[in-house]
């Protein structure tokens, strides 16, 4: 029979890759939930540039439970699967934000337009992927748009519109909307033919 000791430190291994799994997805997980419930950035973001780090450690500790308890066992198998799923979320988030990965309600209630308004904006204090994601929900929800794409590696956004319905002031105050601290200025703004 094993001791409590040795129990605890057997789960060890499991809890710590989890953890900083999660800590290396902070600005997002963390960030997406907060999101879920109205609440403004928490200041997660300040981790993002520990992240490689985060990850490292994600790494090596799913690495030792693999070598300690065998591939086969379900709790590893469960750990390396949240592990690598938190992990990863902040490439999920990037790839939805900039419109690579999409729901299929969204893409079906699309209307058909010949043309398109397109709005480029530079957005200042984008700090993560969640943050992106905030002002791709805001795009988003506006009637009259077409689609959205926020990036959070050059702070900007491109935003498609039905001609005619919205100017370069509506767009910045929607992202003014989401949080004050963002500072949203459209660089450019054209029509474009779909076909």
């Amino acid at each position: 029979m094993q001791s409590k000791s040795t129990l605890s430190s057997d789960k060890s291994s499991y809890i710590w890759a989890i953890t900083t799994g999660l800590l290396s997805s902070s600005c997002c997980i963390i960030q997406l939930v907060l999101n879920l419930f109205s609440i403004s950035c928490a200041g997660f973001s300040i981790l993002t540039p520990y992240r490689p780090i985060f990850l490292s450690f994600t790494t090596i500790l799913i690495l030792y439970t693999i070598s300690k308890y065998g591939i086969n066992s379900k709790r590893t198998l469960v750990t390396l699967l949240i592990s690598l799923s938190l992990s990863s979320s902040p490439e999920i988030v990037s790839l939805y934000n900039q419109g690579r990965i999409t729901t299929s309600s969204f893409s079906s209630e699309r209307p058909l337009t010949k043309e398109i308004e397109i709005f480029i904006v530079q957005i200042n204090g984008i700090s993560c992927e969640g943050c992106a994601n905030r002002i791709k929900t805001q795009f988003d929800s506006k009637p009259f748009v077409i689609d959205s794409k926020v990036y959070f590696n050059n702070q900007s956004a491109i935003v498609s519109v039905i001609p005619g319905n919205y100017k370069s002031i509506d767009i910045e105050t929607w992202v003014k909307m989401v949080d004050f601290k963002y500072e949203a200025k459209v660089i450019q703004q054209y029509i474009e033919n779909k076909y």
